[in-house]
Order: C-alpha cells, then sequence, then structure tokens
C-alpha cells in the first residue's frame, strides 16, 4: 500500500529544527515515523521524493553506522528499516522526547494563564451586560406603568 508523499512545508517538524534539514535526518526521520515497518529503497526515495543520487549518496553511510538494518530474510528487493538498538537512534530519540517534553512544559504554562485572562475579560463583559440589563429592567417598568396610569387629558 503506497503512502502519500510526506509534507514538511506546513509546520516544521521537531527532528528537522534540532538537526537540520539534511538528507541523512530526512530518511532517518522517515524511518522512525514507522519504526515496525520495513521498506525498499525505491519506497523511501519516492516517499521523501528525493533523488537516487541523493539518497544512495547517505544511505550507505546509515547502513555503515548501524543506524539501519537490513531484513535477512529479503532477497530482492530488500528491506530496511530503522535499527531503534543503535545508540545513534537512541540518543535522537532522547533528544526529540526531552525537547518535545520542554516544548510542552511551555504550552501548558501559557495554557494556565489563559483561562485567567479569559475569566477575568468575560467577568467584564458580563458585568457589562447585566448594567445594560438592569438599565433595560428599569426601562420597561417604567413603560409598564405609564400604560397602567390612565390617560390624563
Amino acid at each position: 500500500m503506497r503512502r502519500k508523499k510526506r509534507n514538511e512545508e506546513g509546520s516544521e517538524r521537531l527532528v528537522f529544527r534540532i538537526y537540520g534539514k539534511s538528507p541523512t535526518i530526512k530518511i532517518v526521520d522517515f524511518l522512525l515515523s514507522f519504526p515496525k515497518n520495513e521498506f525498499t529503497a525505491m519506497e523511501i526515495i519516492y516517499d521523501l521524493g528525493m533523488s537516487k543520487t541523493t539518497f544512495y549518496k547517505y544511505f550507505g553511510d546509515l547502513l555503515d553506522m548501524g543506524m539501519l538494518k537490513i531484513n535477512p530474510n529479503s532477497v530482492k528487493p530488500k528491506l530496511y528499516s530503522i535499527n531503534l538498538e543503535n545508540p545513534l537512534i537512541h540518543n535522537i530519540r532522547d533528544t526529540i522526547d526531552f525537547v518535545s517534553e520542554r516544548i510542552a512544559d511551555k504550552e501548558s504554562l501559557k495554557l494556565r494563564i489563559k483561562p485567567i485572562e479569559i475569566k477575568t475579560i468575560q467577568l467584564k463583559q458580563l458585568e457589562t451586560r447585566i448594567t445594560y440589563l438592569r438599565r433595560l429592567q428599569r426601562q420597561t417598568k417604567t413603560e409598564i406603568r405609564k400604560l397602567e396610569d390612565p390617560i390624563k387629558i
């Protein structure tokens, strides 16, 4: 089953913000996104939208460093996956998790402050609305009294 090409234009992925957008990181990121899946080289090339020349220039280094593994049961085409036991992959995942937690902590602090500001604004709006309704109520009572009073000539 073919996956759609990934689109990173809309939002910058955290791994790219930390490590940059080198072809090596793009390959690692793609395989980290699907840690239990195996891919042929052509599938990876297609999904990344990368040229074969660029891909093969960096792919061998990833294999040599043990960051990727080859399924020993695959003959042709060979199937590749991320090696989650590799210390470099471990470090990348740990770094991404650490930075992600820091970002989440900062965002949660913002969320804790925002409701207080919103409540204050809502309370001011409610006070204004209550004042308006009281004035309207007084005016309505006055108009009702006028209707109840006999017409004076």
